[in-house]
Order: C-alpha cells, then sequence, then structure tokens
C-alpha cells in the first residue's frame, strides 16, 4: 500500500491517481489526518491500493482549483508527503528552508592535503531543510571540477543546484549533500589513471583518506561507500570510475558523464580484475566533435555488462542523450538522470516531525 499526506486549506480535496503509464485517473476524497500548520489549513491522507514502490501519478483538486496547476506529481516511495509544491519521504518541519549554498562563492572552503603536497579547494552544497530536520543524515556525491559546477568557471556552468533541487523537490531523488571538489593546476595528474599517463592514485588517497574524513565530520553525512558517490565529466569522468573501481569500499557509487573513455589502459586493467561492488552510471552526447566519443562509452558499457555482469537498469545505467555535445550545459541537464539512478528517492530512516 501506498499513503500520500497533504497539508492544505482545501476543505474537501479529492485525490486523482493513475499508475504511472496509465491513461485515466481515479478519484476519490482525502480523508483529515489531523490540524495543519495555521488554523486555515489541515492535514489530509489517502491510502492507495498499489504496491509500496509502484510509481504513481497524482494531483489534488478542490472545485476549479487544482495543485499542481498543470500536470501532476509523481509519487515513489512507500509514504508521499507533499508540502507547499514539494514531495518529501517524511513529514516535514512546517517551513522549510531552502538548499544553500555553505561557502562564500567569492572565499570557498579550502583543506591541506598531505597526499598532494598542497592546498585544494572545494564547494558543499545543502540539500532543503538540512539545519531543520536534525536527526536526518545524509548520502554524499562528490563532483570533480568544482569550479564549474555552481559557479562559472572558464568552460561555463553546469549551473548543477537547477536539475538537483528539481529532482528533489519532485520526489526523484533522496535529499543530497553534494561536494564540488576544484582541480588543481595539474588536472590531468588528478584525473588520469597511472596507466594511461597520470597519477589520479594521488588524488584518490586525497578523497578518500582526506577530504572525505573532514566532511564526514562537519556534515550529518551517512558514511557507507553505498551512501557516497564519485562523479565528473570528461577526465573527471574517468577520475570517478576509475578511482572508485580501486576505492570501492569507500566509493560504492560513480558516474561518468562524456567520459574520456579513448583513454584504454585502465579498460584493459578492469578486465584483468574481479567485479567490484558498484553501481555505475555512463553517459555521452552523440554530437559535437568526435560526436561526444559516444562509440567509447558504448565499447567502456559493453565490458561492464558482457565481461563483469552489471545488469543494465540495476547496477548499470547507459545513457546516449541525442544532440548533446561536451559542454558544461549538457552536464546540468544529464546530472538529474545521473542522481535519479545513483540515489533513487526512498522511505527515510525515520519519519521526521517539525
Amino acid at each position: 500500500m501506498k499513503r500520500v499526506s497533504y497539508h492544505s486549506g482545501f476543505i474537501h480535496p479529492t485525490l486523482h491517481w493513475r499508475l504511472a503509464g496509465h491513461a485515466s485517473f481515479n478519484s476519490f476524497p482525502m480523508q483529515q489526518d489531523g490540524a495543519g500548520r495555521s488554523d486555515d489549513e489541515w492535514l489530509w491522507s489517502s491510502t492507495l491500493p498499489v504496491a509500496a514502490d509502484a510509481t504513481v501519478e497524482f494531483f489534488i483538486s478542490q472545485g476549479g482549483d487544482r495543485d499542481p496547476a498543470r500536470r501532476w506529481y509523481e509519487s515513489r516511495t512507500e509514504f508521499t508527503f507533499l508540502q507547499d509544491g514539494q514531495l518529501f519521504t517524511y513529514r516535514p518541519a512546517a517551513r522549510v528552508e531552502a538548499p544553500r549554498r555553505a561557502y562564500d562563492g567569492e572565499r570557498p572552503q579550502r583543506i591541506w592535503s598531505e597526499a598532494l603536497r598542497q592546498e585544494r579547494t572545494f564547494r558543499v552544497y545543502l540539500p532543503r531543510g538540512y539545519r531543520q530536520h536534525l536527526k536526518h543524515r545524509y548520502p554524499v556525491v562528490y563532483i570533480q571540477d568544482g569550479q564549474n559546477i555552481f559557479e562559472h568557471g572558464s568552460f561555463g556552468s553546469w549551473q548543477a543546484q537547477v536539475a538537483l533541487d528539481r529532482c528533489i523537490a519532485r520526489g526523484q531523488t533522496e535529499e543530497v549533500i553534494v561536494v564540488a571538489v576544484d582541480h588543481g593546476a595539474a588536472r590531468w595528474e588528478d584525473y588520469v589513471p597511472r596507466e594511461d599517463g597520470g597519477a589520479n592514485h594521488e588524488y584518490a588517497r586525497f578523497l578518500a583518506f582526506e577530504l572525505k574524513p573532514h566532511i564526514d565530520r562537519l556534515y550529518r553525512t551517512r558514511t557507507g561507500a553505498a551512501d557516497t558517490a564519485l562523479l565528473g565529466s570528461s577526465l573527471g569522468g574517468v577520475a570517478a570510475l576509475s578511482i572508485a573501481w580501486d576505492f570501492f569500499h569507500v566509493f560504492g557509487k560513480a558516474a561518468s558523464l562524456s567520459g574520456a573513455w579513448w583513454l584504454k589502459e585502465f579498460q584493459r586493467r578492469m578486465v584483468t580484475q574481479g567485479r567490484r561492488p558498484l553501481k555505475i552510471y555512463l553517459d555521452s552526447g552523440n554530437a559535437g566533435p568526435c560526436n561526444d566519443c559516444v562509440h567509447h562509452t558504448l565499447e567502456l558499457q559493453h565490458v561492464l555488462h558482457h565481461h563483469h555482469g552489471y545488469r543494465h537498469g540495476q547496477e548499470l545505467r547507459h545513457v546516449i542523450a541525442d544532440q548533446h555535445t561536451h559542454t558544461e550545459a549538457a552536464w546540468g541537464l544529464r546530472i538529474q538522470d545521473a542522481l535519479r539512478f545513483l540515489f533513487p528517492a526512498r522511505r527515510s530512516e525515520a519519519a521526521l516531525a517539525a
């Protein structure tokens, strides 16, 4: 069974729902389930006769009023709480604080690395309600090329907060902490495996044994490998997968967007090694110079699927984005697909009260 709860000033709301992909909606009145956040609001609930993990599309109406005004919401979990146009997998605080950057854009946070023998800059983005839901702990995504993720770097910006906030507000992904790690002067050395001519084993030690413990001390994280992901694009995509491959006990998930997989020696090593307990997202565009190396990414997913047995849709997802080129703007759009696969929405570990 699936339960939907709703804070609203509606007096007699009707819930309209259907299983995803079905044409027609079922409709029935919602039941009052308690007081709202003010005298002119109530808490309404309905229990739907479908499997808890079924994807249900729904909207709520009263007379000529409709929420949302267009289209519908999606419930992907056993419990969905609708409040102020956002979906939660728990009962949230009465007024949920917006997601925020936990740094000054002019002076991002820095940490000294013994592994790299230099300071490194990083930027932390906290999900909605972080300072209100104090019992909540969050998975963490470490993204490479941090200068470009939220701010404008030399090649543009992902504007990743747009896709991130949308996915979370729509109840499509878990609330996650994002750590955007700036690259250093020697980007090739940081991101490329030794066998392909780089030295990313040193950068990997920085991430695994210096930055991650630092983040785990500062923020309410879920620290296990299953709740820790690496994500990157181009050479950063190579870094994300190759470091997760070698440090799978620390990073259990990896996403490579438009990975520079014309680098082949690491892939040859992969074939000689055992399967890793990873969840892996791969993508590319199919336009622009060299068609965004789409054929190289296809070869890599073939290795993962046929040689190591990663199952499509379960431990592995591969996407070809039609007419996307090798740009920050394209990656800013596709990060939502990566997050939906790596961290799909699930019922919170605690039904948090305001």
